[in-house]
């Protein structure tokens, strides 16, 4: 493996049987614990996603949104599924604009959609797991009830965050007396060990069609909010079809819109169009090529990306070679553009876990509650945080995007998945709101143009491109004179690294073992047996 200038302080993890990923040491020891005792990498993924919901609660959680690339053995390519939930019914996008609204207030239930996480978990484990799904949430179950202790890392972002927590549930669950817990504290959930013991032993309709089903609507009806207990009924897991592209050779999966993974696909297109194999990963050229591709790219996903259901995203184009051949032309090698348009006209806070089984299955696992404990709002009586990934819909009547009930809102969370020459090389996933696509993209030339290991594609240094500011942040880790090179080129860099650049999982397929990494970005661990 390659490893150029840059030293990564941790080493990639190798085990022959089974592998997880997460960004959280007691949710992957969870994972592998169920690995071990008879489950598939479909049962770890969720038996980790669950755990996750307790010990890193302003991330994800059952009251968020979730998207899995699974790919089963024989296969040469991944099954998608979507999980994200719908916008409620009682409002219109005439009602919306009648208020005198400009966009949906981010802390509100109006930006609280059904919640699709708890209905995916259980219907891949009904479908493509080994276990029942009580021994899948056990761990998550004993976490939430016998409580966990908070490291210092998330103690820092629960500190931080702490502020959007809104009325005396959210304060009851999830501070003590009213502070953020520090780090070695002890914080339980014992409403949410009820609400996963529930489901174990009455299935999804008590969380979609009971007694949780009209607590979730109570709580963000009271709020202002738009989900009936009609919406939560009709709700239902999709399952999808990738997209695909090749870099290199390599075939680049994404899930297919609401979610923004064409816009990697479509920045790595362009990226082919230049030698950067020929540069070291930290070469300005290179840097310079893949800031602009990401400019073009997400012109278009910026343009485009909504609900297929309500809009034709025009993917076969953007995604076309010839397309992105056209859109590289307008890179200077020597000069910085603005933000782009678009190309093609327009028709009428997050945990990425990542696992692996001996059978050679292997799960690509994203989950979130968008912005750090999503709405604010905790449902009264079971622990569950309420995400707000309707804030994401724009008032524009004209935008793809636009506020529609029962609609599903842009999603900035994407599950990643490799294959070359019709066998699944590794399945990656990178957190970070609308970083993700671009991170994607950079761990992906990290990967082929580089040669790089699971653990160092993820740890090299990244960069951050603003597309409403046209601003770049660079990663500590970079050299001081990229900073001077870029601005050379025009592009406006930011003085000082005030960005987060997410947090990353790998797992790779090499000589029928696996090989992971995990970001040391967050408190990640990879680990198998």
């Amino acid at each position: 493996m390659v490893s150029g200038m840059w030293i990564t302080g941790r080493s990639d993890v190798i085990a022959p049987k089974g592998m997880v990923a997460s960004s959280q040491p007691l949710a992957t020891q969870a994972g592998v614990s169920v690995l071990r005792n008879g489950g598939n990498a479909v049962d770890a993924a969720v038996a980790t996603a669950a755990v996750l919901d307790v010990v890193e609660p302003f991330s994800t959680g059952c009251g968020g949104d979730a998207f899995v690339l699974l790919h089963l053995p024989g296969h040469d390519f991944p099954l998608g599924f979507n999980g994200s939930g719908r916008a409620g019914s009682l409002a219109t996008l005439d009602e919306l604009i009648a208020r005198g609204w400009a966009e949906i207030p981010e802390r509100h239930a109006a930006s609280v959609t059904v919640p699709g996480a708890m209905h995916l978990w259980h219907t891949l484990v009904k479908q493509y797991g080994r276990l029942d799904f009580g021994d899948v949430m056990a761990p998550a179950i004993e976490y939430a009830k016998s409580g966990f202790p908070v490291s210092p890392k998330v103690a820092k972002v629960w500190k931080a965050t702490a502020q959007n927590l809104r009325g005396n549930e959210a304060q009851r669950v999830f501070t003590k007396n009213g502070n953020a817990p520090e780090p070695g504290d002890t914080m339980r959930n014992p409403d949410l060990a009820h609400v996963f013991e529930t489901v174990s032993q009455e299935g999804l309709d008590v969380f979609y069609r009971g007694a949780v089903a009209e607590a979730i609507v109570e709580t963000v009806q009271s709020d202002g909010g738009f989900i009936t207990t009609e919406d939560m009924r009709r709700h239902t897991t999709e399952e999808t079809t990738p997209l695909a592209t090749s870099y290199r050779g390599v075939q680049v999966l994404e899930h297919p819109p609401n979610g923004q993974g064409f816009a990697a696909q479509l920045m790595l297109n362009i990226m082919e169009e230049f030698d950067l194999p020929s540069f070291s990963s930290f070469d300005v050229e290179r840097l310079h090529v893949m800031i602009e591709a990401k400019k073009l790219a997400y012109a278009d996903l910026y343009a485009h990306n909504g609900d297929p259901e309500f809009y034709r995203v025009p993917i076969d184009r953007i995604l076309s070679k010839a397309y992105s051949g056209e859109r590289s032309s307008l890179i200077d090698p020597s000069t910085a553009m603005d933000v782009p348009p678009s190309g093609i006209a327009r028709s009428s806070d997050t945990v990425y876990l990542a696992t692996a089984d001996e059978d050679g299955r292997a799960v690509s696992f994203i989950n979130s509650l968008y912005m750090s404990f999503g709405c604010g709002l905790v449902v009264t009586g079971c622990g569950i945080k309420l995400q707000n990934r309707g804030c994401l819909f724009s008032l524009d009547p004209g935008h793809p995007n636009s506020y529609a009930p029962r609609k599903r809102p842009f999603h900035t969370i994407i599950p990643g998945a490799l294959y070359k020459d019709d066998e699944l090389m590794g399945v990656f996933g990178i957190m970070g709101g609308d970083h993700q696509a671009e991170a994607h993209a950079q761990f992906v030339s990290n990967t082929v143009d580089h040669k790089m290991s699971p653990q160092e594609a993820i740890d090299h240094p990244r960069f951050h491109h603003d597309q409403r500011t046209n601003m770049v942040w660079l990663e500590e880790g970079l050299p001081l004179s990229t900073r001077g090179a870029l601005q050379k080129k025009g592009h406006q860099v930011a003085p000082e690294h005030t960005v987060k650049f997410g947090g990353g999982q790998a797992i790779l397929r090499v000589h029928d073992i696996w090989v992971a990494g995990s970001d040391y970005r967050k408190d990640g661990q990879a680990s198998g047996y």
